[in-house]
């Protein structure tokens, strides 16, 4: 009998070794063949630019080319759905942005849950916004603006480039901060927006910095705060909000790479290593200078932990806005 047994154990052992030799970990077989990495906003924004800087930088580490591959709609949706209905296997990421961290609450029959479908993988960038107006308005810093919202209730416009927009949930997370009335005045995008502040038909924008910088380096727009926690190196001059009594006020767009929440945690630090390299690379350093943002180089859980606060501030300042897109 024992002999029998040790006959049959040695056989189960030799059936564990052979499973195990089969198939390689993930990680010495990872990538094997090109990488998409899905934009889901039109080309030339952004999301769109740091993408294919950084998918240089990638490609490099990983020795498989990265494609950029936009796919626009639905406030991000579309592209959002294209990546999890590709092979979870780490070869099909998504450029995720803010919206990871209010489809949800703006989007209640949305198809999918991005905390609970997603799972971070690397950080990409930030950029705080800049509270612009018209030069010749006659509010000169933040304190001015909450001055008058709060003598004037309702007689102060901001402009919004769209339903649950950055520019807009910023604006209304302001709003609840500091006990102001302001109106929304949407408009089709951030180029309408910004020409309608120029014009002085609307008062305010909170608009991403690398859109509204331009204009406010020539004298086109008056900068009166930033949104960041520092100052901006771009803006040394301009206050932060939070430096002007906005206690705790912050607001930044920010981008990273995310992928299916079952795609292996070997795979996921590969993917996280890579994205590390290609930010330290010159040609993705000048591409932020030029975006006025900062990278978020970092861990796989620094980003899931940015992306689990954020989920719950921008839950709760979207139900006290009562907004839905639905």
């Amino acid at each position: 009998m024992m002999s029998m047994f040790l006959a049959r154990g040695g056989w189960l052992v030799a059936i564990l070794l052979a499973c195990t030799m089969a198939g390689p970990a993930p990680a010495q077989t990872f990538p094997s063949k090109p990488l998409r990495l899905v934009v889901p906003f039109p080309p030339g924004g952004p999301s769109d630019l740091t993408a294919r800087a950084i998918a240089t930088g990638m490609a490099a580490a990983l020795g498989q080319p990265v494609v950029v591959e936009n796919k626009p709609g639905a406030g991000a949706i579309v592209g959002s759905e294209a990546v999890l209905a590709a092979p979870h296997d780490g070869h099909t990421l998504l450029m995720g942005s803010n919206v990871l961290t209010t489809g949800k609450w703006l989007y209640p029959r949305m198809s999918f849950d991005p905390i609970r479908d997603f799972r971070a993988v690397a950080g990409v960038f930030r950029s705080p916004h800049l509270v612009v107006t018209a030069p010749n308005d006659k509010a000169n810093d933040i304190r001015d603006v909450i001055k008058f919202a709060k003598s004037h209730p309702g007689k102060l416009d901001y402009a919004s480039s769209g339903g649950g927009t950055m520019p807009h949930l910023g604006a209304e997370l302001f709003k609840q901060v500091t006990g102001t009335s302001i109106t929304s005045i949407p408009y089709k995008g951030s180029g309408p927006a910004l020409t309608a502040v120029m014009a002085g038909e609307v008062q305010l924008y909170f608009d991403i910095q690398f859109s509204a910088q331009a204009l406010v380096k020539s004298g086109k727009l008056k900068a009166l705060g930033v949104t960041g926690r520092e100052r901006s190196p771009q803006f040394p001059q301009v206050p932060t909000l939070i430096e002007q009594g906005v206690k705790d006020f912050e607001l930044y767009s920010w981008f990273g790479i995310v992928a299916p929440s079952d795609v292996p945690d070997a795979v996921v630090q590969r993917l996280n290593d890579a994205a590390n390299q290609a930010m330290e690379t010159p040609a993705f350093k000048e591409q932020l200078q030029a975006l006025g943002a900062t990278s978020m180089r970092g861990s796989p859980q620094s980003f899931h932990a940015l992306m689990e606060r954020e989920t719950l501030m921008w839950r709760d300042t979207i139900k006290r806005a009562g907004i839905t897109l639905d």
